[in-house]
């Protein structure tokens, strides 16, 4: 060692050794920078590219969305499509209702009873409670099977279109007696508003002649009314 040299507790070697491996520490560090940077890189990347399954699952939510709204609107016609059809069938039962009272009332007054002729007023009542009772068995068939607006509307259109105002009194009779009450007070409640007095007034007699006092007194005063 010359004599200019200070001593510094360490040989020249040793600390060559250390520099050496500073230097290759410092090497690998940067390598592992370097690694690191390539994998924020590569993940970076990633996250900006489009997720294909992502990309599908978005495609099948709305092709869904979508098909909820055809299905929607398609359930939207059926529900109009289905209403038409049944109110086109209450029309079509109270014109077969009816029909058949009609039918009734021309087979009863082809059908005269067997009494002297001296008796033709008790002739006239017998048809005329027939036809009520077929007006009225009819109503209660479509009211028993839950029809009851197809009912009301045979039991309206039979009594104006069809029956006498004693027949209607006696299709009022009728229903009572087959326990039909809210039939028979929807029809004197209609009947008495909407026809004549006069008609009105024979019907009220004829109820009032068949015990029905409650009823003749209703239906004038729906006429009242």
């Amino acid at each position: 060692m010359s004599a200019n040299s200070q001593d510094v507790g360490i040989t020249l070697d040793a600390l060559q050794t250390l520099r050496v491996n500073a230097e290759a520490e410092n090497r690998g560090l940067c390598e592992r920078c370097a690694e690191l940077g390539r994998r924020i890189d590569s993940l970076a990347q990633q996250l900006s590219a489009p997720c294909s399954a992502c990309a599908v699952l978005q495609q099948e939510q709305v092709a869904y969305q979508q098909e909820r709204k055809e299905n929607a609107a398609r359930m939207a016609a059926l529900r109009k499509e289905v209403a038409a059809m049944r109110a086109a069938i209450q029309k079509l039962e109270a014109v077969e209702a009816g029909l058949q009272a009609r039918l009734a009332m021309a087979q009863a007054s082809r059908a005269p009873l067997p009494v002297p002729l001296r008796k033709g007023d008790r002739q006239r009542s017998e048809k005329e409670r027939v036809v009520a009772r077929q007006l009225a068995a009819q109503a209660a068939e479509l009211d028993a099977a839950g029809k009851e607006d197809s009912a009301l509307t045979l039991l309206r259109q039979g009594t104006t279109e069809l029956l006498s105002p004693s027949e209607t009194a006696l299709v009022m009779v009728e229903l009572r007696q087959q326990e039909r009450d809210h039939l028979a007070d929807n029809l004197i409640h209609v009947y008495g508003r909407d026809q004549g007095d006069r008609h009105v007034m024979t019907v009220a007699l004829e109820l009032h002649a068949e015990g029905a006092v409650d009823d003749a007194g209703a239906i004038l005063h729906a006429a009242l009314r």
